[in-house]
């Protein structure tokens, strides 16, 4: 297929290794679009934590570009945006074929974020969305459901699938 994979919210860089992994093998590039300032995200949890105070108990004190650079440092095949996806647009020309939003956790930013990947994504392209129907995040699954019912024409397939501590992703296959 014709694309390259882009996501949106790195963290650390663990899926950002296994997707460019994955695209180096087939002559693909990943994009990767973060601020990598972790302050930034004030979203609240339904438990009161912000997800701010979440990644820092991860990063250890650490920075998250450099432990996300530290990470990615092997690959040549990583393009990295480091800018809020709310300023981040990409031309037609750009096509996708598999994308995957992990990133701020609010409303607006997570439609900006599908915003971003589904009108280039090819048909039969993938667009993965993490923190589904995790209730630790409760803005996440209302806004995929909106902007799944919105498309609902444009989509092929939906699967959910159920990670580690119960975390879900939903996978739309655009028609």
């Amino acid at each position: 297929m014709e694309g390259d994979i882009i996501e949106i919210g790195a963290f650390k860089g663990g899926g950002t290794v296994k997707l460019a992994k994955f695209a180096k093998k087939y002559g693909k590039k990943v994009y990767v679009i973060d601020i990598f300032e972790p302050s930034l995200d004030q979203t609240i949890s339904k438990s009161g934590v912000t997800a701010f105070e979440v990644y820092q108990a991860y990063l250890g004190g650490r920075s998250m570009l450099e432990v996300y650079q530290e990470a990615t440092r092997a690959f040549d095949n990583i393009i990295t945006i480091k800018e809020d996806s709310m300023n981040v647009r990409f031309g037609q020309q750009t096509r996708f074929i598999f994308g995957f939003i992990d990133g701020c956790h609010q409303q607006a930013y997570i439609e900006n974020d599908f915003n971003i990947i589904w009108p280039n994504l090819v048909s039969g392209g993938v667009l993965g969305c993490h923190d589904y129907q995790f209730d630790d995040w409760p803005e996440v699954t209302p806004a995929v459901d909106r902007l799944i019912d919105e498309h609902k024409s444009e989509i092929a397939e939906a699967h959910q699938i159920v990670g580690s501590y119960g975390i879900s992703s939903i996978l739309l296959i655009k028609k």
